[in-house]
């Protein structure tokens, strides 16, 4: 280890034994691992690697490319990767001059140049020598990058490297790898290294066939790159995951769960979910190639390093309260180039691999996203560049952070998204969400579903869509009434659920003062004309696990076989799935604290589930679940499936065009 950094190296063999001891013999003492990559030797190259203790791995395919490929993958996540060549012809004790640059943040990638260094007379051949320069000529031409030499000897940051994509499995690799970097505008440095006569025989330079094939590839690589696409940038764009979290240090770290797990129980703890969280981020680095860091108070880099093993930075926080740490995390990783950080608390065992990704995913379409956490905070924040006032004077440690925050964003004009909802472990009473993850089954009282109906002279239907709700032990109803005439209240009261009653006859407003009310973690909204599908509340949950998903519906099925109402099934599911926009005769669900922090249903007389659902689908994604709920055709029988379609659509377009909902409401009651 270099610097608390984990250094891997590759080597590609092919017939080395007489130089591969020597080789081995070179390499630096802070290197972690070595891979040779043995690519299809007759010899004893194989047997005399493995005498000096490193990994030999075997490439049947012949080409360096293929070599250097099986030998990256043997690698155990080391932070920079560096080549050798397997014939002695470099010189391995200059490997801290590649090396250090990167580590002081200098660059990302570093080649070792032989026509700025020392060579021995003869060492590089002069077919070498003017296919160097013509390519390196090319490469500046065309992508305004100054190289010098396409030598074997480099360094790379393995995240870097990741991003690249390396594919050629023989004489273009080098070549292929500066083209990339130099599209991608990857920070690279050339530095002098010395180079001397290989040991035994050139199987590229030093033959005519070998050096010919190895001047058409190279050329080729460059003129293919040319024609290719230039590469997308949100795709290769510098990422970063940042863990915050604290050494777990007993007596300091978790305090509210001392007084159920004493000091050293509450400590083990912590550092369990440190663990889990950061392997979740770990995995998701792999899938979006993504640099991971760790920003921790408390301990030091020895031994946040020693404890967790190579791969992430470690970076101790700043001072100050929490919001100014955070701030100031984001600042040092947007100081290095990157263009998009996420940071992540480790409080959420709840936390996987996917929820990362998509949070890295929504940053390519908005300015800022979150990972709601249950109580009213969040577990995740990722941004494009530092906001300051998303963490100055805040709450914290209430249940407005999210609120609060979202606001702030929105007066700042920034685009929000949000990932999947999570229950954090601070509290004696949530240790039982610990207890479910760790016997791999979702915890139930973070999934309580709150099922609500408005109602207005619903006597004759009511009872047909609470039984529907039957069967889950862990959901409440409720019936929140606008003011019948009939025997709705009764009838709601007499099925067992909680009823309350408004003034006003405005849906809106009643569906909100149901939410308001409600215990669940996810709310339902259910029409009185409609009733759920059997076994819905797996549907419900499995669906807002989804991690890229911020609401739910199910599709519409009619109660009557009618002519044409097939058709609008089709439709209204087509547009529920395609364009996110299911309407309320749908059973929309979302969970409480996103509906929450939207403020709840806009309180208009018509239109309300078609501004919730637009404003539901720029946060995250609006899933429609596989079962379909089954809503009363009354209204289509009444006035003929053409005339309601021409109806609905009128609205829409007028609401669209600017008409206010109290004009809408009124044609559409006369319609």
């Amino acid at each position: 280890m270099r610097d608390f950094a984990r250094i891997g190296v590759v080597i590609p063999a092919l017939n080395e034994e007489q130089a591969i001891g020597q080789v081995l013999a070179a390499i630096p003492d802070w290197v972690d691992e070595v891979v040779v990559a043995d690519n299809g030797s007759t010899d004893r190259t194989a047997q005399v690697a493995q005498a000096y203790g490193v990994r030999v791995v075997h490439e049947r395919r012949r080409g360096y490319g293929a070599a250097c490929l099986a030998g990256i993958a043997a690698l155990h996540a080391p932070n920079i990767v560096v080549f050798l060549d397997g014939d002695f012809s470099d010189y391995p004790g200059q490997m801290a001059s590649l090396v250090d640059p990167i580590l002081a943040g200098q660059a990302d990638m570093v080649i070792g140049s032989r026509v700025l260094g020392e060579r021995e007379a003869g060492a590089l051949t002069p077919q070498a020598r003017f296919g160097n320069w013509l390519s390196c000529l090319l490469i500046r031409a065309f992508w305004k990058t100054r190289y010098t030499d396409l030598g074997p000897f480099r360094a790379i940051r393995r995240q870097t490297l990741q991003q690249l994509d390396m594919q050629d499995p023989n004489y273009g690799w080098t070549v292929e790898m500066q083209i990339k970097a130099a599209q991608r505008a990857v920070p690279t440095l050339e530095v002098p290294v010395s180079y001397r006569h290989r040991i035994g025989t050139s199987k590229v330079s030093r033959t005519v066939k070998g050096s010919f094939l190895a001047g058409v590839k190279i050329l080729w690589m460059i003129f293919r790159a040319l024609l290719e696409p230039r590469p997308s940038r949100a795709r290769v764009a510098r990422q970063r995951l940042i863990v915050f979290t604290r050494y777990p240090e007993p007596g300091k770290t978790k305090t509210r769960l001392i007084p159920a797990l004493g000091p050293d129980g509450a400590a083990d703890l912590h550092r369990e979910m440190i663990g889990r969280c950061l392997q979740a981020a770990k995995d998701a680095a792999r899938r979006r190639p993504a640099a991971v860091t760790v920003s921790f108070a408390g301990g030091d880099q020895e031994r946040m390093a020693s404890w967790l093993g190579p791969g992430p930075d470690f970076v101790p926080q700043t001072q100050g309260d929490l919001g100014r740490r955070m701030h100031d995390a984001f600042v040092h990783a947007f100081a290095r180039g990157i263009e998009r950080a996420v940071l992540i608390g480790s409080d959420c065992p709840g936390i996987r691999p996917e929820i990362l990704t998509a949070a890295l995913d929504a940053l390519n379409r908005c300015d800022v996203v979150f990972g709601p956490a249950i109580d009213g905070g969040y577990y995740l924040i990722g941004l494009r560049r530092p906001v300051p006032e998303l963490f100055a004077d805040m709450p914290w440690s209430t249940e407005k952070v999210l609120t609060e925050t979202m606001q702030r964003a929105r007066d700042l004009g920034l685009s929000v998204r949000l990932v999947a909802s999570l229950q954090d472990v601070d509290r004696p009473e949530d240790l039982r969400v610990w207890q479910a993850v760790q016997a791999h089954r979702p915890a139930a009282s973070p999934e309580r579903i709150s099922v609500i109906i408005p109602t207005v002279n619903e006597a004759g239907r009511l009872p047909i869509a609470v039984r529907s709700t039957c069967g889950d032990p862990n959901v409440e109803v409720i019936v929140v009434d606008g003011g019948s005439t009939d025997d709705t209240v009764a009838v709601a009261q007499a099925t067992g659920a909680r009823v309350l009653t408004v003034a006003s006859a405005n849906r809106a407003r009643q569906m909100n003062v149901g939410a308001a009310s409600a215990t669940g973690n996810i709310l339902l909204f259910l029409h009185a004309d409609t009733r759920l599908p059997g076994r819905y509340g797996e549907h419900v949950r499995s669906t807002v696990r989804e991690p890229d998903t911020i609401a739910g519906a199910f599709p519409l099925r009619l109660d009557s076989n009618r002519p044409g109402l097939r058709i609008i099934e089709r439709l209204a599911n087509w547009r529920s799935r395609r364009l996110q926009m299911p309407y309320g005769d749908q059973a929309p669900f979302v969970r409480g604290e996103v509906f929450r922090a939207l403020g709840g249903f806009r309180e208009m007389v018509l239109m309300e589930d078609f501004v919730l659902m637009a404003q539901l689908r720029r946060l995250g994604r609006v899933r429609i679940a596989d079962a379909p709920a089954v809503s009363s055709a009354r209204r289509w029988l009444e006035l003929g499936v053409l005339r309601t379609t021409l109806i609905n659509q009128a609205v829409i377009a007028g609401y669209l065009a600017g008409a206010s909902p109290e004009t809408l409401a009124r044609w559409y009651g006369r319609s």
